[in-house]
């Protein structure tokens, strides 16, 4: 399930006010401050300023860093800075290297574990309460937060975590081919003609995906429209009767961490024959973290989407 939801179980999905410090500007700097966009050594540093006004000056590019959620840890190893993240939380399994690295807690981070990991960074998304991540500040360890909402924040996240670690160029590759790889499926899914499946993605029995979240946008860019998008919460608990009147004619659902819904199950529901997805047997299942981990692998978790919306684009 969701990111969003592995460190939370159900946002136990909702207990949390995520709370966003979104970073909005980096510089690099060498003594002064020197306008820019990439570090081209390890000898300079980076200074960033958040929406909340909070400054954050790394005097060199960090040489330990410890990732308290998934997203960020495999942004860092896609970027190719893995060899510097000494900790991560406890869902972060991607890449396999990173599941095999020091454990620090997840929504409860063990400060003394992460302390004695002795990181120059600490790189978090904005589902781990503010107040943990503070409790560290004051020891000394700086903190970075991603807030990821969007594909293109997906994008420019790897480009500052780039920054941040020294793999500027890295980055760059990885966003570039991405943003080609979104183009191309918006290219097909998005043209003149295309029809809509109204479509039905499930992470955990009747919880699904509603307007802003993340699931949502991609359903659209896959060139299906979202039954809940017009619910009243991003991550909202529907009921089966609400399901059966919105009648998906494509239903996907997520395989992950606390999911083992089939499409056995799914079509067994009472009432749920008269679906059409289900009388034309358009059940299909995904990777959760493929649409839940606001990294890289969203751009794998939109392409399989699409191919599942609409095949005969994508044959």
């Amino acid at each position: 399930m969701d990111e969003n939801m592995q460190m939370k179980a159900g946002k136990t999905y909702m207990m949390w006010v995520a709370i966003a410090v979104v970073v909005t500007s980096v510089v690099a700097f060498t003594g002064g401050y020197i306008v820019g966009t990439s570090v081209s050594s390890t000898d300079e540093g980076v200074l960033l300023v958040d929406d909340y006004g909070r400054t954050i000056r790394l005097d060199s590019i960090p040489e330990r860093i410890v990732s308290v959620a998934p997203t960020p840890t495999e942004i860092l190893f896609a970027v190719g800075a893995g060899d510097l993240v000494v900790g991560v939380d406890d869902y972060s399994d991607y890449p396999a290297e990173a599941a095999n690295l020091t454990k620090v807690g997840s929504y409860t981070l063990s400060t003394e574990v992460i302390i004695g990991l002795q990181p120059d960074l600490v790189v978090s998304s904005d589902l781990v309460p503010l107040a943990q991540l503070e409790l560290l500040e004051d020891r000394g360890i700086p903190f970075v937060i991603l807030a990821t909402r969007t594909l293109d924040d997906v994008m420019k996240d790897i480009r500052l975590v780039g920054i941040l670690t020294g793999h500027v160029e890295e980055a760059n590759e990885l966003a570039d081919d991405l943003e080609g790889r979104t183009g191309a499926v918006e290219a097909k899914t998005l043209a003149d003609g295309v029809v809509k499946p109204r479509v039905y993605i499930e992470y955990y029995p009747y919880w699904t995906y509603g307007p802003g979240s993340f699931g949502n946008d991609l359903i659209a860019l896959a060139g299906g429209i979202n039954i809940a998008e017009n619910t009243s919460s991003e991550y909202p608990m529907i009921t089966s009767e609400f399901v059966i009147a919105q009648d998906p004619e494509i239903i996907v659902y997520t395989l992950g961490y606390m999911t083992t819904t089939t499409a056995e199950e799914i079509a067994s529901r009472p009432g749920w024959d008269g679906i059409s997805a289900v009388s034309s047997e358009s059940i299909y299942s995904m990777d959760d973290n493929l649409v839940s981990r606001y990294g890289p692998r969203i751009v794998d978790g939109l392409e399989q989407l699409a191919a599942l919306l609409h095949p005969e684009l994508f044959e």
